[in-house]
């Protein structure tokens, strides 16, 4: 290696010195250097394309750079997969989760590391008591035969970490950790986190919800385009400072004016659906939408918001209920006739239902339009209109793109969403249905996104707005209905929402 190390410091539990990682003519890492102390939080920000997933990679032993070296314990390592990377204590909490449905808590626990007695069958309490053990580090209480999918998703994400200590980790990388908790789970992962660092444990947060990063982190490294721009203590550090470093520039936020509503748009009455199992997903959930406002649908992840979504946009099938739109019972008609009514639909997965990768920007651009008669005369698509309207749309909508031609896949995260924002908004529909509408985007995307949801509101249309952020419902909703297992628990107006409340809500702690 290029790279000297005969001044690192042997109190560097893990850290980067020169790394630098290139994709073809993309440097994903230029030059990183940073240092993380034993028994400290320190945190990685910065935005769409800024490099923190390469470097974690790296970190992880799931890719190596091209130049540069890994640092554990203030010296040089070389990690050739994710197995070197344990050996050394490193292990990473992904955002989606890596345990097994079917299996309970405990086997999850000690999967591929089961302690065995003789003959080699599984020593069920010798794993009851390395689970123990375990909670008392932690903090915590589990019920350990509670199946996997039965588990909330907080149970299962402390599940995520103690499984990394019980394997032996004591340096833990946590890819935005909070991104579906409610806040009082997200105050518990942080106390959580703050016991295991005052224990020696040394922890890794990245994360884009700026106000946990300056609650948690005791030194923060910030990247942008592939680099270093500030390494800094919590304290010298404010979220509006942050924002710029992450940007370039000052973060202009949108501001919601008073709504003023019309009449309603949508109205779901009754809704209920049940799963093939009989399990109730949703149940007599009433609800309506008015022109020219935003109603924000909180929840933690799985209490309903799914089964809403797909009831509305006709994928789902009801168990009782009724749906109209302007007026009309959608009920029991398929998603093309409510697109005829004027519904839209912005996908919480872009790239399974959202848009088809594969496919040209300028077709994902015009999918569900493509009849209309500017775009299409007896049957046959006019190429020549679909290219001015597309990048007259696309302008107006800031898709960063070297060719519409391209396929979508060519774009970044923050631009394929912008594309599929600029096709829902087209037109301006009647009704729009928000699913997770800044997922996978920067700060400096949201902003954007939010703004256009505003927009559309304040030109009259109807948005219902499903998120499991909670800043971004209180920033954008005019009303915020929370869902708990399927039922509503309450709804709180703009003005009377704040986060306490709203999360009592979430954890089904009764009416507002």
């Amino acid at each position: 290696m290029s790279v000297s190390s005969s001044k690192l410091d042997p109190s560097i539990r893990l850290g980067a010195q020169g790394v630098t990682r290139r994709f073809g003519a993309l440097v994903a890492n230029d030059r990183i250097d940073f240092r993380v102390t034993r028994g400290s939080i320190h945190a990685i920000v910065g935005g769409n394309g800024a490099g923190k997933s390469t470097l974690m990679r790296i970190l992880q032993g799931m890719d190596r750079p091209d130049e540069g070296m890994v640092i554990v314990d203030g010296a040089p390592a070389v990690f050739l997969g994710p197995a070197d990377a344990f050996d050394k204590g490193v292990g990473m909490v992904h955002q989606e989760f890596m345990l097994v449905p079917g299996l309970t808590l405990l086997e999850n626990l000690v999967l591929a590391h089961e302690p065995t007695g003789a003959f080699g069958a599984i020593d069920r309490q010798a794993a009851l008591a390395a689970a123990s053990d375990l909670e008392r580090q932690a903090g915590v209480r589990l019920d350990w035969d509670l199946a996997e999918e039965d588990a909330p998703i907080h149970v299962r994400q402390i599940v995520e970490i103690l499984r990394l200590l019980y394997r032996g980790a004591d340096v833990l990388i946590l890819d935005e950790p909070t991104a579906v908790l409610a806040p009082a789970q997200v105050k518990e992962l942080i106390a959580l986190l703050k016991k295991l660092r005052d224990e020696g444990r040394t922890i890794l947060f990245i994360s884009h919800k700026l106000d946990e990063v300056l609650a948690l982190a005791d030194q923060i490294t910030v990247l942008r385009n592939g680099k270093v721009v500030a390494s800094l203590p919590r304290g010298e550090a404010d979220k509006a400072e942050l924002a710029r470093l992450m940007i370039g520039e000052i973060l202009v936020r949108p501001e919601l004016r008073e709504a003023s509503a019309g009449e309603t748009v949508l109205a779901a009455e009754g809704l209920t659906v049940r799963d093939a199992r009989g399990r109730v997903g949703l149940s007599e959930v009433d609800l309506a939408v008015r022109k020219g406002e935003i109603v924000g649908i909180a929840g933690v992840a799985g209490n309903g918001q799914d089964e809403l979504a797909s009831a509305l946009i006709g994928l789902g099938r009801l168990s009782a209920g009724r749906i109209t739109l302007a007026g009309v019972d959608i009920t029991s008609v398929d998603l093309a006739r409510r697109r005829s009514l004027g519904l839209s639909y912005l996908s919480p997965d872009r790239a399974a239902e959202g848009l088809c990768l594969a496919a040209s920007i300028a077709d994902n651009t015009i999918a569900g339009h493509h009849r209309r008669a500017d775009l299409c005369k007896h049957g046959v698509l006019r190429r020549n209109a679909i290219r001015q309207h597309v990048d007259a749309l696309l302008d107006r909508y800031m898709v960063k793109r070297s060719s519409s031609s391209l396929p979508a896949a060519s774009l970044s995260g923050g631009n394929q969403q912008k594309v599929a924002v600029a096709r829902e908004l087209d037109g301006d529909p009647t009704f729009l249905l928000a699913c997770q509408p800044t997922r996978g985007v920067d700060i400096l995307g949201i902003a954007f996104i939010h703004q256009c949801l505003i927009d559309f509101r304040d030109r009259g249309g109807a948005v219902l707005l499903i998120s499991e952020e909670l800043d971004e419902l209180l920033t954008l909703s005019d009303r915020i209905v929370v869902l708990y297992d399927g039922k509503v628990t309450g709804e709180v107006a703009r003005g009377d929402a704040g986060v306490e409340q709203i999360g009592r809500l979430m954890l089904g702690g009764g009416r507002a």
